[in-house]
């Protein structure tokens, strides 16, 4: 499973697989090598260079190793939603915690090198995927290109469909060429859930289908069908963008804004969410701007307090005030800031309070002094934000033009976008706080049920453009938001209806499932982890089908690794792509698997 500095289950030396000393290769198995497998087996390959061992890594990745899920054949209006200044798979000393790392370009600088004929790249962009799949492609063949001389990769192909242990403690890889492999150490990384069956539990009209693949997703969809998009967040702007540009549209900037020129093969869409609540978008920001550090939600605080609490910490009660506090600081620094004030001292002023437990008489007399509302509690506080069933469509459009103007001032400029992005400048807190059962099993659920999709709302939105393009969509004709109260189930024949006060029903032909599904449930996994399970390689710790993977002892595996999405649940915030700069988890958990593959010290 995924590694951190706060690992509970730490190795026993003598419980690790003995490396043979007889100058036979090391055998390790990667399976999938998207960014995640990619990463790993880069730190592999830099680590091996200083061991005198000789090293053999099989790389089971049926398709090309790098992109994953980004791939090569996306359109171009599909985009990331990270700046290319931000992505890396080169780690630095920084990223790798002090480490010596690897010299290579990031995203933005590969770019310039490969992309700049094709258009102007800036490094503060959101760019194409397709072109983060090339880069990730590139890297891959780069790290070959340069292998150490004791270190050979052999790709395969194809699917690991079984997986065995042996009595030795090696395993036994079966690909779906009927091929089987022996490796001394195994990662498995291979992306996401699996997703929502096809279908599932609509009415006899009603049509599902998944967001992607994008291509299988729309090709039966007909420009005279209604289309219910079940989601807010990134999925189902790619769901829009598909069935909008991607069906020859065209968004057309002029004096009055944004407008949508239809190719009239476009259906008739309908945005719908569980909570009604639209993302807020990604702020603008200054090229490779560098935030403060924080002062009152830190790594030690949160140190202090899970040595504190060993049998499990409680987020409301004794996580949320910090990071309440720290928002605050971000909030009236800021507002300060824009006043011609020292940001420092009125966010030393909040920390000292926070310590005397004097912090909210503090943030009223910050409230008054600047005449600006206090902390918003939509940004902390789940509950605190309903949708309105009574024009609706019309609240979220305000909501959305209201959350536009925030991100045109910029992260330097919108003190409550700069309070808000503390869920995100302190995910390594969150995820010391998180990983390893470092919450109790109530205020577990409690965080993945209802803050991490507030964090996601409030921090991992789609770009400010995407929002431009929703409205200029409305105004077209073409999207309408509906209440969650309002869609329904026929009760003859099942399927999903629009019944909204004041209008006659509309029976959606087809609902797009637009969102990526959690792996908090056995049917969820991906069917390599159901086999490991059934076959009683791994467990859940809790007992439960929580996702702390460990052995029938209840110890960690060894010599088995899990990572990236898949582990999402038991570890926190898994989905991205790692970036140089600073501190990067990616880099350094790959950077301790690649020690711990080759028997070299794990620095603590």
């Amino acid at each position: 499973m995924e590694l951190s500095a706060s690992l509970r289950f730490v190795r026993d030396l003598h419980e690790r697989q003995p490396i043979d000393d007889r100058g036979a290769a090391i055998q390790i198995g990667i399976v999938g090598c998207g960014s995640r497998g990619l990463t790993v087996l880069e730190r592999l390959c830099a680590v091996a260079a200083h061991s005198e061992r000789r090293v053999a890594i099989h790389v089971f990745e049926p398709r090309q190793p790098g992109p994953g899920l980004h791939s090569v054949d996306q359109p171009a209006w599909l985009m990331l939603n990270t700046v290319a200044s931000q992505i890396s798979m080169f780690p630095d000393s920084a990223a790798l915690n002090g480490l010596a790392g690897r010299t290579g370009p990031n995203f933005y600088e590969w770019c310039l090198r490969y992309k700049a004929a094709e258009r102007v790249v800036r490094p503060d962009e959101f760019l194409p995927r397709a072109w983060l799949g090339e880069y990730l492609a590139w890297t891959y063949r780069e790290v070959l290109r340069t292998l150490p001389t004791c270190v050979d990769v052999i790709h395969h192909p194809h699917a690991v469909d079984n997986i065995e242990h042996t009595d030795t403690g090696a395993f036994v890889l079966s690909t779906d060429d009927r091929q089987r492999y022996h490796v001394d150490w195994l990662l498995i990384t291979i992306g996401h859930a699996e997703p929502p069956a096809a279908g599932a539990g609509l009415g006899k009209t009603t049509q599902r289908v998944c967001a992607y693949p994008q291509a299988h997703a729309s090709q039966t969809i007909a420009s005279t069908q209604a289309v219910g998009i079940e989601g807010m967040g990134l999925s189902a702007m790619d769901a829009v963008a598909q069935l909008t540009v991607g069906r020859g549209g065209r968004f057309i900037a002029g004096p009055a804004g944004l407008t949508y020129q239809p190719s009239g093969e476009e259906p008739r869409l309908f945005m719908y969410s569980r909570r009604g609540l639209p993302y807020w978008t990604r702020p603008d920001i200054v090229p490779h701007r560098l935030g403060a550090a924080p002062l009152i939600f830190t790594l030690s605080a949160v140190a202090d307090l899970r040595a504190r609490h060993p049998i499990g910490l409680d987020f409301e009660c004794q996580v949320l005030p910090l990071i309440k506090a720290e928002m605050a600081a971000e909030y009236f620094g800021m507002v300060a800031s824009l006043r011609g004030e020292s940001s420092l001292r009125v966010k030393s002023e909040i920390a000292t309070a926070h310590l005397l437990g004097e912090i909210e008489p503090k943030l009223h007399a910050l409230a008054r002094m600047f005449g600006v509302p206090g902390l918003d509690p939509m940004l902390f506080d789940p509950g605190y934000s309903t949708a309105p069933v009574e024009n609706y469509a019309q609240w979220v459009r305000s909501m959305i033009e209201a959350d536009l103007q925030q991100s045109s001032y910029g992260l330097d400029q919108s003190p409550i976008k700069a309070a808000a992005e503390v869920w995100r400048s302190c995910r390594e807190q969150l995820r010391r706080v998180v990983d390893n059962q470092g919450l109790s099993r109530a205020s577990h659920r409690v965080f993945f049920d209802e803050y991490a999709p507030l964090v996601n709302r409030m921090v991992a939105g789609p770009q400010k453009e995407r929002h431009q393009e929703l409205l200029a969509l409305a105004n077209a004709g073409i999207l309408d938001w509906v209440h969650p109260s309002h869609v329904t189930r026929d009760p003859e024949t099942g399927d999903v209806v629009l019944q909204r006060e004041g209008e006659s029903a509309t029976s959606l032909d087809v609902v797009i499932s637009a969102h990526v599904s959690p792996n908090l449930t056995v049917a969820s996994q991906p069917a390599i982890i159901r086999q490991l399970r059934e076959s009683g390689i791994i467990h859940s710790g809790d007992g439960n089908d929580g996702l702390i993977h460990i052995d029938s002892h209840g110890r960690a595996q060894p010599n088995l690794w899990i990572t990236g999405p898949i582990v999402e649940g038991a570890t926190y915030y898994n989905h991205y792509v790692p970036s140089s700069g600073s501190y990067s988890r990616a880099f350094v958990d790959a950077d301790r698997i690649a020690r711990e593959m080759l028997g070299m010290m794990v620095p603590a």
